[in-house]
């Protein structure tokens, strides 16, 4: 019977709008969801056949979703692990299964050390060597044995003003003991220098005034950095100083001083005093040490550095990861992977913000940020929601006018029918 038949019809109409509102639902309480991608509800009409003909419409179904791949706006954050893509690409992230992609970068550092998303899925990159090339393929991006190895001290820079005012030490330097060095010494100043263990080490630097423009420079450590009897000195070497009447640096060249810190291995530091002049108004003996009038000031740079530990994460551009320890200096370590795909609405949706490739979607390329178009990283950042709110609320309100007229119509022809059934008393 046709009333029974529109009965059938309305029905259809109810459930696939009420379908079609959990999509709709669903996106608008995913609007603040980092990375989420909202879907499109799409409907399809049905109709009956009979052999070889066509019969009568029999309603509408809900024939999937679409989600839509474009970007959200992108946030900036501050923390140091959060990550955007500019662009089409994905994040690349191992679970259980294998492989997965997401567009969320809300990532971290887990108690293994190894950087995951929300949901504790391994971000996949590629790990660096010293140079900063990739070394071997994709891999988890973990810092677990992650550190920055100690560095001995190889040179001593010293850019200073020796007073020129200062007065000529009768009998010049005596090192017998450190109370002696320092009252035969013009000025003294202390550096802390680094054996081949990474163990800090105080050096220091005697100043004794010995002529009108020369001066010696004395190095000397605790006997006990040596080996030797604590609280002696031990004068690791000796360094002559002589200027011009400009004040220029005249001699030496950089000089070197080998020495051995007790349980190290032997180590040579050059020190270097500036680019001696040769001539008056050469332009050299200026950019290291030098004699004029006024105060002494004594700033001395050296190379070394201790072991470190990672304290931090820089992320750049095309995705390279840097460490930076807490002796101050930094390394590259991975290059986050992107993917990309020729069909990303054919990704199979599993949750979290993660997809998993399939055979609509085609198969993943798979590199660093940059490569192919797969886009950039912007570092501590993330990506919104695409979510469109009013867009959102404009189909809810459509999807409202459907099921009601779709209600209307089981009203309709549930009346109708009682009719017929009072025709029969």
């Amino acid at each position: 019977m046709a009333i029974q038949g529109a009965l059938s019809i309305a029905r259809s109409g109810l459930i696939a709008t009420g379908d079609a509102m959990s999509v709709t639902g669903h996106n608008i309480a995913n609007v603040n969801t980092v990375g989420f991608k909202s879907s499109r509800s799409e409907f399809a009409e049905v109709l009956s056949s009979s052999g070889g003909g066509s019969g009568g419409g029999l309603g509408v179904k809900m024939r999937g979703t679409n989600t839509s791949f474009t970007a959200g706006s992108i946030e900036s954050t501050g923390r140091s692990t959060d990550m955007a893509v500019e662009g089409r690409g994905f994040f690349v992230l191992r679970d259980g299964n294998g492989v997965v992609y997401s567009r969320a970068g809300d990532f971290k550092r887990n108690e293994d050390s190894q950087l995951v998303n929300s949901s504790g899925l391994v971000v996949q990159g590629y790990a660096l060597d010293d140079n900063g090339n990739a070394v071997g393929g994709l891999t988890d991006i973990d810092f677990s044995t992650t550190g920055s190895q100690p560095t001995a001290t190889t040179a001593l820079e010293l850019t200073s003003n020796l007073s020129a005012d200062a007065a000529v030490v009768a009998g010049g330097f005596d090192g017998t003991d450190f109370d002696s060095a320092y009252a035969s010494s013009s000025f003294t100043t202390t550096v802390r220098a680094f054996d081949t263990l990474g163990r800090a080490q105080t050096m220091t630097l005697f100043f004794t005034k010995t002529g009108a423009n020369s001066w010696d420079v004395n190095v000397g450590v605790d006997a006990a950095a040596t080996g030797g009897t604590p609280g002696e000195l031990d004068i690791l070497g000796t360094v002559a100083l002589t200027f011009n009447g400009t004040g220029a640096l005249t001699a030496p060249v950089p000089t070197d001083i080998t020495l051995t810190f007790d349980g190290a291995e032997a180590q040579t530091i050059l020190l270097d005093f500036g680019t001696p002049s040769a001539a008056v108004g050469d332009g050299l003996g200026l950019d290291g040490v030098v004699q004029t009038g006024g105060a002494t000031t004594l700033t001395i740079d050296q190379n070394g550095f201790p072991a470190g530990q990672l304290k931090d994460l820089r992320v750049d551009a095309q995705g390279v990861v840097t460490g930076v320890f807490d002796n101050g200096q930094s390394r590259a370590l991975y290059r986050v992977a992107l993917a990309g795909f020729p069909a990303p609405d054919g990704l199979e949706n599993v949750g979290g913000g993660v997809y998993r490739e399939t055979l609509s979607s085609g198969a993943a390329t798979v590199g660093g940020a940059g490569d192919g178009g797969l886009g950039k990283v912007v570092a501590s950042a993330l990506e919104r929601s695409n979510v469109e709110l009013a867009q959102e609320f404009v189909d809810l309100i459509s999807l409202q006018r459907s099921f009601q007229a779709n209600a209307r119509m089981v009203t309709t022809a549930d009346s109708l029918l009682a009719d017929l059934i009072q025709i029969v008393r």
